[in-house]
Formats: structure tokens, C-alpha cells, sequence
């Protein structure tokens, strides 16, 4: 009853949140509202629109949450619209339980007390009017005021309509470094920073319209030493004051203020943003148990926005989790002032957290871990555990875990049967590798237990006798199990038959060097054919060709037999030529790799075989972008380039010049060389087949051996490459040869 009989003041309460729960006649007074008309509504309605875009209301109730009592002042609007300069009072008031009931605001309308500071402000102002009385009558008071304003600490400058400055008091040239000479010559314009520029003007401009009203403008100004400094100026047009004539201008330098205040904003903004940007939930509590901060994390962990949380019981927002290991956690933490650990299961997000509780002066502040991947994987880990030992015990390997020092520490059924077999010994845990070691064997397994401290792995291959004269192999490894720290703390051995792999690779290494002899011989024998034919070759042509000059008529009976001889005898010597052209190609494979440039390689070939381009009218166009030069046998190259220049230009199609393209491309590891021509093609479907065999000749009108193909495609695969076609009748053909970039010597 007394507060509701208070008439001066308007006392009311709000709830948490800041939603009006009660109202006096002084708060009827003062905003016009009735007790109807406001209880239930939020305080925003008593807030400017600018104030309520920058959230005052909630940072108020924050500061006052807080700080349990906060106090400010500033405009506040009535039922009617209009605005009253208020002196609040913020109070936290809490119930029995220590849980927060809401807020006890006072307010009290001081607009007159307002309006009197403020005409304290224009005092400055009054005492520069003085300067423009010049009467004998005055001019001590004159001196005494300019005293007072010339040792002001504050600066004091007098501007015309024009903006220029006619008067500077003593403490402006203190302030900005710029004495009244200098500072006549400056537009302001050219000393205002260049981003408060547009501020600046717009202040002038509100100044100039509106005389009598004061408006505070904070912006930077060099200093004549060249740098920037933050000032605080207070304007007030009193052009139209016959006393004054001037916009008066107080200023004061702010650096400092503003440089801490932006100091200030930067620490809380990095601090926020570490807060909010750390894998970890965090909160602030205060001694109630009441959320005053949590970061964005912990809202992402709850799904819900952390802001919301703010003011809040823990217990009242959560109560599933009162009587928890967490409430537990938090009440000893708060009790006994010492840092608390803790891991709980929360059951309705299906969420395992681990907290570190830190007391606080204010209360606690907690980090909070979303742990539940790692109990999920935890609970995965038992079952793998049962699942490697079941693996462990069926594989076909036999396996020895020893600790580090070489101890038997476990085994499977395989390792206990092979102990068995060869060392005649039960495999027993705790006992030593040496134990199972013949005597000549200790040392390298010695060795080996060493080197496992350095090495990651150890493998060999070793053969055990068995009754009947067989033997049995085993590939064995030995691996070094390293721990958190990367340290050797263990040894895994492992023997893995491979009794039919070793046979088979034995057999297979005497077929490969039974076959190896074979080629030999037979690259013997047809080098014995080659050549030593050809002396009874040419012996036998010579004869012919004696037969047919001693007069032996081409006619007769023995005429017709010696010109078949001689055509027989002339092929065979060609078969002959032939066999020893591949058989040189062979041996020039043993010839050394060089880097071949592949555009000289052209130049050559085109060279070579100029009077063929010329008299076909051949065109050789080459794009070596992809790759320009390799390392090859030139010999070779030389050779396969050469073959398909001269293929294309003899089989051209009739009527057409022959036009030859030569590119290259890089595919992977593998360096792709093309021909592609316009000439007659290929029938591919008849004969592909054979298209590289020895002696095919699948177009008779040019002349020919059916050899360049056979040898081109024998000398790429020489190199390691592989060689395809492309091609249809009447549309040209198109070769590709893919060579390794790290060619293979055959």
C-alpha cells in the first residue's frame, strides 16, 4: 500500500524475463499508463524505437542479472508518445529458494533536473558572447571570463556561418598541435579522417539548421604531428544570438578513452569469439545456478538457442537431470570451491557429456564435452575385442604376441601346433623366444628382438625338414607394436605356410630358365640359318647367272628350270635379308637409352626420305605440346616414325595429296604418340587380324614387302609400348603408339 500511494516514482516489478507484473499510481503518473493497460506487457514498450533495435532492454536486465542492481538514465516514451529523461533502478530480487523472482525497477522522471544540466553545457557558450561586447564597462569581466575559457582544459573554437573558425581558445593549440595562423589556412574538411568525413558534414549541416539545439559529434583529427586523434565536440549554432554570432564548438581530446573503449570491445569480442568458436559446450553460472553465459556450441549440443538460457535455473530448465552425477558434480564444485570431473548420460537428447566444473567468485564455469561417439566406440571396442579374438584363433597363421623384452605373453592353436612340431615344445606364456631357439639361432633372434626397436617389421622366409625327405616353408614376419608415446612396447611374430608358393615359384623358375635356354638356341640357330646360308645362296646364283651367259637358251627345257632356279634362289635370299633385318632389330635393343627429341626426329625422317615427300606432295604437320622429346632407343624410333611416314604417303588415296598429323599427349604414365593420315584406310574387320604379321600385304598396287608394320609393332613392344589402329576405307588411318614415360629395355 505504501509503494502503491507513491505518486512521485513508479515503482513496479517484472518477471525474469522482463514482462510487468505490478504497477503503482507514480508509475500512472509519470507514463500514463493504468494497471490494466501495462501489467503483462513487456518494459520495451517504454523504450525509444533506436533503443529497442539495440536491444537496451535486454542488455539492461543482463547488467542488472549481473551485477544485482543496475542503474542508468536516458529517454524513456509515455502512453501519449512523448519522451521523458528517466533515472532508473534495476534490482534482482530472488525468492526463498535462492531461485530469481525477477526485477524491482524504479524510475524517476527527471527531465527539468535534465534541462538544467544541459543549460550548464551552454555556460561556454555564454562567456564567448562577452568577447563581442566592447564596452569599457565589461572589459575586466571580458578578461576575467577569457582567463577562465583561455585556461579551460577543454578547447573552445568559434565558427562563422561560413564554418571557418575566427576564434580558438589557448587549449585547442594544446589539443590538435595547430597553432591560429596554421589553423586559419585548413578547411576542416582536410583534417577530418576520411572515414568520419561524412559523419562531420552531416553534424555541420543538423547544427546550422537547427540553432539553439547542442548535438555531440566523437570523429578523428590530425594533429599537425601528421597522426589522428579521437576528440569529443559539443556544437551549438548561436549565429542568431546578437551576443554570441557564432557556432560555438567545445571540444576535448578522447584518444585515450576511445582507444581503451575499443581495446575493451575487442577483448570481450575475442573472448566471445573463442568462446563460441571452441568444439567444447561452455557455460557461466552464477551462485543460484542461474545461466549468465553459454556459447553457441552448447545451444548446437541442446538444440536450442544458448541466448535463450541466459538468466535461467539449471535445475528449473533441466529437471531430468536433479539427483544426476551432473547435480551431484555441480553442488560439490559449488560447496567445496574445487574443481570438479565428471561424466553423465543425459537420457532424452540420448547425449554423453563429460563436464570440467571450475568454481568461480560468481559462481562456476563449466566445459562441456560431447563425448558420445567415444562411448559408442568404446562399447564397438569390446565387441572388437571379441571378434579379433575369434579371428585371431581361426586364422590359418600361426601368431606369438611377445612383450618387448621377448616374452611369450599370448598365441593362437596354429603357433602351439607348430611348437609342437618342430621344437618339440609346449608353448607356454611367460617363457622366453630363446626357449624355442636351437643354440646356433639365439644370436640372429637376439639381433632381431634388438633391431624390432628401431624397425617397424622384420620378414625372411624359412624351410623346416619333415619325414620322407620334404620340407616345409614359412614366411615369417616379425612387427614391432609401438604405444601412445610411439614407443616399442611389444612384438607380434607371425608363420605363414607357403610350402606350395615356394614349390611353384621353384618350378616356375625352371621353366622360365629352361625357356630362356630355349630362345637362345633357337636365336643360335637362326642366326646359324641366316648366315650360313648365304654363301650357298650366292654360290647357286652365281651359277645361274654363269648357266645363263655360257648360251643356255631361255626357251629350251633347262632355260625355263635355270630361270625358275634363279627366281627361287633370289627369293630365298630375300627371306634371308629379311631374317637378318629382325635379327639385327633384336640385337638393337641392347643399344643404350638416350633422350630423344621428337621434332629433330621428324626433321630427320623427313630428310631421309625427301624426294618421296617432294614428288607426292606429302604435308607433315606435328603437335609435340603433350610431350616433346623421351628417353628411348633412337635407333628404333627412328625406325617405327619412318615406316608409318612412308605407309601413309604410298598407300594415299587416289586424288588427294597426302596430309600426315603427328601429335602427342601425356595419359597418366603414359606418353601417347598418334599418326593420322587421309589415305585409303584399312578394312579392319578383313584384315585386322593379320594387319602386323609378317609378309601381309593387303594392297598389292603399291609395291612392297608386308615388313614395316611387322617391324613397327615388334620395336614399340620392344620398348615396353603397345601400338593401335584406327581406321575405315576411304577415310584415312590412325595409329597410336603409348610408350611408358619410364621406358622398358627389352
Amino acid at each position: 500500500m505504501l509503494i502503491d500511494q507513491i505518486e512521485d516514482y513508479a515503482i513496479f516489478m517484472l518477471d525474469p524475463n522482463g514482462y510487468i507484473q505490478s504497477w503503482n499510481k507514480g508509475a500512472e503518473n509519470i507514463k500514463g499508463y493504468t494497471a490494466d493497460e501495462i501489467i503483462g506487457q513487456h518494459i520495451s514498450v517504454f523504450y525509444t524505437e533506436k533503443d529497442r533495435r539495440e536491444n537496451m532492454p535486454g542488455k539492461i536486465l543482463s547488467e542488472a542479472l549481473r551485477n544485482n542492481i543496475y542503474k542508468t538514465e536516458g529517454w524513456r516514451v509515455k502512453k501519449d508518445g512523448s519522451v521523458f529523461w528517466a533515472h532508473v533502478v534495476l534490482t534482482t530480487v530472488y525468492d526463498d529458494h535462492g531461485r530469481l523472482a525477477g526485477f524491482a525497477k524504479v524510475t524517476r522522471d527527471i527531465t527539468e533536473l535534465k534541462k538544467s544540466e544541459d543549460q550548464k553545457i551552454l555556460i561556454n557558450a555564454e562567456l564567448e558572447r562577452l568577447v563581442k561586447i566592447n564596452t569599457d564597462e565589461i572589459i575586466s569581466k571580458e578578461r576575467r571570463f577569457r582567463k577562465l575559457i583561455e585556461n579551460s582544459y577543454d578547447g573552445i573554437s568559434l565558427l562563422d556561418r561560413n564554418l571557418q573558425v575566427f576564434y580558438r581558445s589557448r587549449s585547442a593549440e594544446r589539443i590538435n598541435g595547430w597553432n591560429d595562423v596554421e589553423r586559419a589556412v585548413q578547411p576542416y574538411e582536410s583534417l577530418v579522417h576520411p572515414d568520419d568525413l561524412p559523419q562531420v558534414v552531416a553534424t555541420l549541416n543538423d547544427v546550422l539548421e537547427h540553432p539553439n539545439k547542442p548535438m555531440l559529434s566523437t570523429y578523428r583529427t590530425q594533429h599537425k604531428k601528421g597522426h589522428y586523434i579521437w576528440i569529443e565536440c559539443l556544437l551549438n549554432n548561436r549565429l542568431d544570438d546578437p551576443d554570441i554570432g557564432a557556432v560555438v564548438c567545445n571540444f576535448k581530446d578522447v584518444t585515450d578513452r576511445v582507444v581503451a573503449e575499443e581495446q575493451l570491445r575487442e577483448k570481450n569480442k575475442q573472448i566471445e569469439n573463442i568462446l563460441d568458436s571452441i568444439t567444447d559446450g561452455f557455460i557461466t553460472l552464477d551462485k543460484n545456478f542461474n545461466y549468465t553465459y553459454a556459447n553457441r556450441r552448447l545451444g548446437e549440443m541442446l538444440g536450442l538457442d544458448s541466448q535463450w538460457l541466459i538468466g535461467r535455473n539449471v535445475w528449473e530448465t533441466f529437471p531430468d537431470v536433479v539427483g544426476s552425477s551432473t547435480y551431484k558434480a555441480f553442488y560439490k564444485a559449488m560447496e567445496t570451491g574445487q574443481y570438479v570431473w565428471n561424466e553423465d548420460y543425459y537420457a532424452p537428447l540420448n547425449f554423453w557429456e563429460e563436464s570440467h566444473i571450475y568454481p568461480t567468485p560468481q559462481g562456476l564455469s563449466v566445459f562441456i564435452r560431447d563425448i558420445t561417439e567415444r562411448k559408442l566406440a568404446e562399447a564397438s571396442l569390446l565387441q572388437s575385442e571379441s571378434n579379433l579374438r575369434s579371428v585371431f584363433e581361426n586364422s590359418e597363421h600361426a601368431i606369438i604376441l611377445f612383450d618387448i623384452q621377448g616374452i611369450v605373453v599370448s598365441f593362437n592353436h596354429n603357433a602351439s601346433e607348430l611348437a609342437a612340431l618342430h621344437f618339440h615344445k609346449e608353448l607356454k606364456a611367460g617363457l622366453s623366444a630363446f626357449y624355442y631357439s636351437s643354440p646356433e639361432r639365439k644370436d640372429d633372434v637376439l639381433k632381431m628382438i634388438e633391431s624390432l626397436k628401431e624397425k617397424s617389421s622384420i620378414t625372411y622366409e624359412v624351410s623346416y625338414p619333415l619325414p620322407h625327405n620334404q620340407t616345409v616353408w614359412y614366411e615369417v614376419r616379425w612387427v614391432s607394436v609401438l604405444n601412445n608415446e610411439k614407443q616399442p612396447s611389444g612384438i607380434i611374430l607371425t608363420l605363414k605356410n607357403i610350402t606350395e608358393k615356394k614349390m611353384a615359384d621353384l618350378e616356375r623358375d625352371r621353366m622360365t630358365a629352361d625357356l630362356i635356354q630355349r630362345n637362345k638356341d633357337l636365336e643360335q640357330f637362326t642366326y646359324i640359318i641366316s648366315h650360313n646360308l648365304r654363301a650357298p645362296v650366292a654360290n647357286i646364283m652365281g651359277l645361274a647367272d654363269i648357266m645363263q651367259l655360257n648360251g643356255v637358251d631361255g626357251d629350251s627345257e633347262n632355260g625355263q628350270a635355270l630361270d625358275a632356279l634363279t627366281e627361287s634362289v633370289g627369293n630365298l635370299d630375300k627371306v634371308i635379308i629379311d631374317l637378318n633385318n629382325i635379327l639385327q632389330v633384336n640385337n638393337a635393343a641392347n643399344e643404350t637409352l638416350e633422350m630423344v627429341s621428337l621434332p629433330r626426329l621428324v626433321d630427320e625422317v623427313k630428310t631421309a626420305i625427301a624426294d618421296l615427300v617432294v614428288k607426292n606432295r606429302a604435308k607433315i604437320s606435328c603437335d609435340f605440346s603433350g610431350i616433346s622429346e623421351m628417353m628411348s632407343l633412337k635407333g628404333y624410333m627412328y625406325s617405327i616414325f619412318q615406316n608409318l611416314i612412308v605407309n601413309s604417303i604410298k598407300y594415299k588415296r587416289a586424288g588427294a595429296d597426302p596430309l600426315i598429323g603427328i601429335s602427342t599427349r601425356l595419359d597418366g604414365s603414359k606418353a601417347c604418340i598418334c599418326f593420322k593420315d587421309n589415305g585409303r584406310g584399312i578394312d579392319l574387320l578383313r584384315y585386322g587380324r593379320h594387319l602386323f604379321g609378317l609378309y601381309k600385304r593387303f594392297d598389292v598396287s603399291v609395291e612392297g614387302k608386308g615388313m614395316g608394320l611387322f617391324m613397327v609393332k615388334m620395336q614399340v613392344e620392344r620398348l615396353g609400348g603397345k601400338i593401335k589402329v584406327k581406321s575405315n576405307l576411304d577415310e584415312g588411318t590412325e595409329f597410336i603408339l603409348e610408350f611408358p614415360l619410364k621406358p622398358v629395355q627389352g
